[in-house]
């Protein structure tokens, strides 16, 4: 090789370097500020949710009248009030038997279909066979009409409903702080004191508070999110845009509509028949309040509600209970199951970690067992669950 070839196959080997290099710095430059941007961006963003994402208005739920809490629970409703009072938390007492969760019954046969009268020193039953009639056991007042509606009280658990066969009506449980007046088409208010949250629905809008926030959504696909804890706004447009503000902070970015509420839940029949004793208690948990959207790893700033569980059942020496994982039906059947898996999964994980020896059990169901529609932002929110289900007697 002469000289002059020398110095060009040098040349061409010093240019191919320097090209790599310059490739190779660009990429890792392109990576780190993609990094930076997202680290940015955090600040903008509703603990759980995506950016620029406004968070569903929650649908509430009213605790069924047909089951009571045992006298010899060893987790109580009030011991989980650190809990139930977390927004996307709710602590409720069931009944397990056979593997199902019911809620029971008892039956008062006085004739040969069922009516007639009955009464002792304890309890006074009128009843035409179908449920409907009079029941009165000095807590418990029932007035039941053959189409559901009526009136029902319970004095113990300071308890009242007034419902119509629409299913509108007024309901009160004082204990709770829990209201809710709701019309046929499901317009009116709801109030949970212990939670400081309430919703009000007027046609197709619907306004939410809870402490330092407030949700709102007009129907027509726009709305706005504020947080005045932490100066952030968040109003959707309705046509493809969102604009942030952080304190003196602005900041614009592509967001679907926002989806109209599903309006308040319209109240239940009256029950026919009085209820009866809870034997476990479930704790469901919103996904949002453990995890980030599609994770499974758990936040830092969720740990506390899971050390106030492993406490609570340390407490009450629990020996077992179950964990289920619930998705949506977003994305792939498989990877819904593989995620709500890996969520009951992590959630044992840190239990364990807290110093909980009682026997865990997991399951994922992935999108199969929804509580709500998954047509709605809101009822894919109810979905996207973690169900933990703890004996109690």
């Amino acid at each position: 090789m002469n000289k002059k070839m020398f110095l060009v196959v040098v040349s061409c080997l010093l240019f191919l370097t320097t090209c790599g290099s310059s490739s190779s710095n660009s990429k890792k430059k392109s990576s780190s500020s993609t990094t930076a941007s997202k680290s940015a961006d955090d600040k903008f963003i509703v603990s759980g949710y995506k950016l620029g994402v406004i968070p569903e208005i929650p649908i509430p739920e009213i605790k069924g009248l047909g089951l009571v809490e045992s006298t010899d629970a060893k987790i109580t409703l009030d011991m989980t009030k650190s809990l139930s009072s977390v927004e996307g938390i709710t602590v409720t007492p069931v009944r397990i038997k056979n593997g199902q969760v019911t809620s029971g019954s008892a039956t008062v046969q006085t004739g040969e279909d069922g009516e007639g009268q009955y009464s002792d020193d304890e309890k006074s039953v009128q009843t035409d066979g179908s449920g409907a009639g009079q029941y009165t056991d000095g807590t418990v007042t029932i007035q039941r009409a053959p189409d559901g509606s009526g009136q029902y009280s319970d004095t113990k658990n300071k308890i009242t409903m007034q419902v119509i066969s629409d299913g509108s009506g007024q309901f009160n449980n004082e204990k709770d702080g829990i209201s809710l007046q709701v019309t046929s088409t499901g317009e009116g208010s709801y109030k949970n004191e212990e939670k400081d949250q309430s919703i009000t629905v007027v046609g197709d809008k619907a306004i939410y508070k809870h402490g330092d926030i407030v949700i709102m959504n007009n129907g027509d696909g726009t709305g706005s999110y504020t947080d005045s804890s932490q100066s952030l706004t968040i109003k959707n447009d309705g046509q493809g845009t969102a604009t942030i503000t952080l304190g003196s902070e602005t900041k614009k970015v592509k967001a679907n509509p926002l989806d109209a509420y599903g309006k308040l839940p319209k109240l239940k029949v009256v029950p026919a028949i009085p209820a009866v004793e809870a034997n476990s208690i479930k704790i469901t948990l919103d996904a949002g309040v453990l995890f980030d959207v599609d994770k499974y790893n758990i936040r830092k700033d969720a740990q506390k509600v899971l050390n106030d569980l492993a406490g609570i059942l340390k407490k009450a020496d629990i020996k077992s209970f179950q964990i289920d994982g619930h998705t949506d039906s977003d994305a792939s059947e498989a990877h819904n199951q593989t995620l709500s898996e890996n969520r009951a999964n992590s959630v044992k994980k840190y239990l364990a970690s807290q110093g909980v020896s009682a026997t865990i059990t997991t399951k994922g169901y992935g999108e199969s067992k929804p509580i709500a529609t998954n047509k709605t932002a809101a009822g894919k929110q109810k979905n996207r669950r973690v169900e933990i289900t703890i004996p109690t007697v």
